[in-house]
C-alpha cells in the first residue's frame, strides 16, 4: 500500500465485526489550490478519495465523520435494506476515483435507505459531483444540482449550525452552485443575503469569497 495511507480498525456499527478502513496520512496531504465551491485540490495523494468508509461484511456505508454515529433503528435499517442484498467488496487499501465514487455512492445509498439530514445528503452529493469534475464528466452538474437541492433544504429545514457547518457557509454553498448552475439571479440574491447577514461578520473569508462570487455572478448574467 502507498506509504501515504494506513488503515484504521473499528467495529462496525450496524454488523458488529471488526473492520479496517483506509485513511491518507495528514502529513502528506498537501493543498495545491481551492475551488470556489470548497472542493480541495491536492499535490499527490487527494484524502477525500478515502473519506467514505464501507463494511465489507454488511455493506454499511457513511461518511467518515458520521460512520459510527449509527443507532440500533438504523442499524436494523442496514440489516433489512442493504446487507440482505449485499456481495461483499474491499475498499481498503489505494483507491482509485472510480473506487473512490463507487463508496460514495453506496454512502448515498445508504443515507437514502435509512433516512438523514438535508445537510448529509448535500456533503455526499458535492463529493461526488467534486470527484466527476476531477474525472473531467459533464455527470458532475447532476450532482450539483441534488447538492443544490439539499442544501437550500438544509438552510430551511435544519436547526443550523451542525457541527461545522453553519448557516452562512450554507447560504454561500446555495449562491455558488447556483452561479455554477447558470442561475445567476438566485446566485445574487443569495450572496447578497449572506453579505448583509450581520453574524456573516464572524467570518471575513467567507465574506471575501461571497463578494467576489456576487461581482463575478453581476458580470456572467450581462454576457
Amino acid at each position: 500500500m502507498n506509504d501515504s495511507l494506513y488503515n484504521k480498525t473499528l467495529t462496525c456499527p450496524a454488523c458488529k465485526k471488526s473492520i479496517e478502513v483506509t485513511r491518507a496520512k495528514s502529513k502528506a496531504c498537501i493543498v495545491s489550490s481551492h475551488d470556489t465551491d470548497f472542493f480541495t485540490i491536492y499535490k499527490g495523494i487527494n484524502p477525500m478519495l478515502y473519506d467514505a468508509w464501507v463494511c465489507k461484511f454488511c455493506g454499511y456505508a457513511a461518511l467518515s465523520e458520521k460512520f459510527e454515529n449509527l443507532g440500533p433503528k438504523d442499524a436494523q435499517k442496514v440489516k433489512e435494506f442493504i446487507s440482505a442484498f449485499w456481495k461483499s467488496r474491499d475498499f481498503t487499501g489505494e483507491r482509485s476515483i472510480e473506487n473512490a465514487l463507487e463508496a460514495y455512492k453506496l454512502a448515498l445509498y445508504n443515507l437514502i435507505k435509512i433516512g438523514g439530514a438535508p445537510s448529509d445528503f448535500a456533503k455526499v452529493n458535492i463529493r461526488i459531483a467534486w470527484l466527476y469534475r476531477m474525472k473531467q464528466d459533464e455527470r458532475e452538474m447532476d450532482f450539483l444540482k441534488s447538492a443544490l437541492k439539499y442544501y437550500t433544504e438544509s438552510y430551511n429545514t435544519e436547526n443550523l449550525p451542525v457541527g461545522k457547518f453553519d448557516e452562512y457557509t450554507c447560504m454561500y454553498m446555495i449562491g455558488e452552485l447556483n452561479r455554477r448552475l447558470g442561475n445567476f439571479q438566485e446566485a445574487k440574491f443569495w450572496f447578497n443575503k449572506l453579505i448583509n447577514s450581520p453574524g456573516a461578520k464572524n467570518n471575513k473569508m467567507l465574506l471575501e469569497y461571497a463578494r467576489d462570487q456576487y461581482h463575478l455572478t453581476k458580470e456572467l448574467a450581462v454576457l
